[in-house]
């Protein structure tokens, strides 16, 4: 059995941390494509430079709250009268997907212990797994995830799979 490092839990709520603000920026992204929206369109249309949003993607910056909102307004507004796109729901981009992400990080925040987690949590070890995807696609990103944090990932796998889940 590997050994946890002290600060393995800080580790993985910033990776956790970064997860949502990637599925989160995906997740608006996705709306913006199916309507025709440009990063530009909307940094603009939102009262921002035009490369606002394109930067946010890109270096997972951290929306606040009333920008959220004014994005999902800015695109609601830009369809508006069209009939062919229909209006963003907020669910659509809060999915639940980010509120299992918020979850688990709440849950390391409060126990700050991943070996606790690992061995009470019957879903945790399907969530770390699950999360793989994330892991490598924000390894692709340019300086957006330390490598602390992927040896604190990796350490998990590597415990998961020594035993045998």
């Amino acid at each position: 059995m590997s050994e946890i490092v002290p600060n393995e839990s800080a580790l993985l709520q910033g990776l956790l941390s970064k997860v949502l603000l990637y599925r989160f920026t995906r997740n608006l992204d996705k709306e913006l494509n199916e309507r025709k929206i440009s990063h530009s369109q909307l940094s603009g249309s939102t009262g921002r430079s035009g490369n606002w949003f394109n930067r946010t993607f890109n270096e997972l910056e951290d929306m606040r709250i009333s920008t959220f909102i004014k994005s999902i307004s800015a695109i609601n507004k830009i369809i508006s009268g069209n009939e062919k796109f229909k209006p963003v729901e907020v669910r659509a981009v809060l999915d639940e997907e980010l509120f299992k992400v918020a979850s688990v990080s709440i849950d390391l925040s409060i126990n700050n212990d991943v070996g606790h987690l690992l061995q009470n949590d019957p879903d945790i070890r399907k969530f770390f797994v699950d999360i793989k995807f994330y892991v490598d696609a924000l390894k692709t990103l340019h300086d957006v995830i330390s490598d602390e944090e992927i040896q604190a990932y990796e350490g998990i796998m590597n415990r998961i799979k020594a035993e045998g889940n």
